[in-house]
């Protein structure tokens, strides 16, 4: 049964999501938080702690928000899925009654503008661009990060960019028939991506998500207070933490993304179940080699197994386990974390618009990003979403 205290997300909010919307970040996070609360069917006077992506000191006043406490999260990716974990424990302790979480982001108004001493002046890019010390020596980015962890999969494990491309192509298969999505109503094959060109070897265009503008919030409350919501309840039935900043210190770092065993264990043994349970995974995955990878981290195969498993099916639609369903980060939209956790959210609702897994009872949602001082070194998050038991 679910204990009293259980957070509950109860309410999702989502902006416009796309490419050049030409709508503040800050008007985005307040559309947000508008259908966020209209979902869960409560008021702003109800809304005790807010937690958001930034410091942004005017969004309380913008939104119309007085709640008794109100702070940032900063670690990248891996935000959205930590606000839960957070969000959790101030209910459990009576510390909050009902929290929102907010993003919001415009990131294709304007580039960037890198500065002589290496910081970015005004907005940055998702993820910004300096990893810490191997700046110095050209590390710039996180597609680069990625790609040595790919480099190194496909020499290990045998894997080839063909491979890659299977990934890149479900994912589009499903973002090719949502509505809003980026790559919605232009499916691609893996001549498609052999043709696209090189970014940072060997990840092609079509292995990499685009930054978009958009706004994304969750209510979160306890079971015992959500029979008193609107929204449909989706229980967070387990959670867990880890951090890949261990990895370097062993010489492990491209080895995995900081999923297992630490945060994945955790998650499942919390909810009390393995990965045979689960019905469908959103996967924090910004490049189509962090799915491969996450795929045998959280043991829905074996190691190196993970392209067969793509390529025999299981991640579509008809599969054992459908990945993100409503095209990744890749054919979908990018709000960082937020992708895979509004996704799972709808999935576990049965309200997914397109793509909607049957009997979707469980869903493991990751989220990853910010780094320790050096590259690859994520905060990794791990959630175990389902119906109330």
């Amino acid at each position: 049964m679910t204990d009293a205290r259980t957070a509950t997300i109860v309410g999702l909010g989502m902006s416009p999501q796309g490419r050049r919307l030409g709508i503040s970040p800050r008007e985005l996070r307040r559309q947000a938080i508008d259908a966020a609360l209209a979902d869960a069917g409560i008021g702003r006077e109800l809304v005790d702690t807010c937690i958001c992506f930034g410091v942004q000191p005017e969004d309380l006043r913008y939104a119309g928000l007085s709640p008794r406490a109100s702070f940032a999260l900063n670690s990248g990716g891996a935000s959205p899925a930590l606000s839960v974990v957070v969000a959790a424990g101030l209910i459990a302790t009576g510390q909050a009654d009902r929290v929102l979480s907010v993003y919001g982001e415009a990131f294709t108004g304007a580039a960037p503008r890198l500065e002589p001493n290496h910081g970015v002046a005004g907005r940055s890019d998702i993820g910004g661009y300096s990893y810490g010390y191997p700046y110095l020596y050209g590390l710039v980015g996180p597609g680069a990060v990625y790609a040595m962890a790919a480099r190194r999969y496909m020499e290990v494990h045998g894997a080839t960019s063909e491979d890659l491309a299977a990934v890149a192509v479900v994912e589009r298969a499903y973002g090719s028939v949502r509505p809003g999505a980026v790559g919605y109503g232009r499916p691609i094959t893996v001549a498609d991506h052999q043709a696209s060109r090189m970014i940072v070897d060997p990840l092609r265009l079509l292995d990499c998500s685009r930054p978009t503008d958009g706004g994304v919030a969750i209510v979160i409350t306890s079971a015992e207070r959500a029979a008193d919501c609107a929204g449909s309840p989706v229980a967070v039935l387990g959670a867990g933490c880890g951090h890949n900043i261990a990895n370097w210190w062993d010489g492990t770092m491209d080895e995995r993304l900081g999923a297992a065993p630490d945060a994945a264990r955790r998650a499942y043994a919390e909810a009390g179940v393995g990965p045979e349970d689960i019905s469908v995974a959103q996967l924090y995955a910004p490049f189509t080699i962090a799915t491969l990878m996450q795929l045998e981290e959280y043991g829905f195969c074996g190691e190196g197994e993970a392209p067969a498993f793509v390529r025999d099916g299981h991640t579509g639609p008809a599969g054992k386990l459908p990945t993100n369903t409503g095209g990744g980060q890749h054919s979908g939209f990018y709000a960082t974390g937020f992708t895979p956790l509004s996704e799972g959210v709808l999935q576990v609702r049965g309200q997914a618009p397109t793509n909607q897994v049957p009997d979707a009872e469980l869903c493991l949602v990751s989220g990853s990003g910010g780094n320790g001082g050096v590259h690859g070194s994520w905060a990794h998050v791990s959630l175990v979403l389902g119906r109330p038991r």
